[in-house]
C-alpha cells in the first residue's frame, strides 16, 4: 500500500485536538456545537450572510450571540431579510434581559444596533418601537445593567426615538 507521513491517516487525530484556534467556549449543546462548526466554517470563506442566516433560524441564542462577537457587527454583509430578522431576535434578547448570555454580550449587541444606524438600514415602524421599549426597559433604573451599559442604551434609545415618523 501507499505510506502516508505520520498524522496524515484520515480519522487518526482525536477530534479534541482538531479544534483549530477556538477559543474556549461555554459548553454548547450537541446539536449547537455542529451547528458552530458549520457557521465557522462559513466565516472562514467569508460567507457571512449563510453564517447568520443559519444562527437566525435557530431558536438558541447562544450561537447568535457567538457568531455577532466572533465576527463583529457586520451589518453590510447581510441582506435586508437578515438584518430584520436579527434585529427582531435582538428586540427578543433584550426585552428579555434576565437571560445571561444577553447581558454577558449586551456590548455585542449595543455595537450592532449603533452600527445599523450608522449604516442606515431600514426599520421598520414597529421595529422602532419595539426596540425603543426594549431599550427603555435595559436603560431603567430597575435594570441590572451596569451603569455605563444603561447609559449606552439611553443613547441608543435616544436615537432610535428619533426615527419616530
Amino acid at each position: 500500500g501507499i505510506s502516508l507521513p505520520i498524522g496524515a491517516v484520515p480519522g487518526s487525530m482525536p477530534a479534541h485536538l482538531d479544534s483549530g484556534s477556538l477559543s474556549p467556549s461555554p459548553p454548547v449543546r450537541k446539536g449547537g456545537a455542529a451547528l458552530w462548526e458549520r457557521v465557522l466554517e462559513l466565516c472562514e470563506t467569508r460567507h457571512y450572510l449563510d453564517a447568520y442566516k443559519q444562527v437566525i433560524a435557530e431558536p438558541e441564542e447562544s450561537c447568535l450571540l457567538r457568531l455577532m462577537q466572533h465576527t463583529g457587527p457586520i451589518v453590510e454583509h447581510l441582506d435586508a431579510e437578515s438584518n430584520s430578522r436579527l434585529i427582531r431576535r435582538l428586540i427578543h434578547i433584550l426585552s428579555s434581559p434576565s437571560k445571561e448570555p444577553a447581558m454577558a454580550n449586551i456590548d455585542q449587541i449595543f455595537a450592532w444596533l449603533w452600527q445599523a444606524l450608522k449604516t442606515g438600514i431600514h426599520f421598520t415602524a414597529s421595529q422602532i418601537e419595539d426596540l425603543a421599549s426594549a431599550l427603555q426597559k435595559v436603560s431603567s433604573a430597575s435594570s441590572q445593567l451596569p451603569t455605563a451599559e444603561r447609559a449606552e442604551a439611553a443613547q441608543l434609545l435616544a436615537r432610535f426615538a428619533s426615527l419616530r415618523k
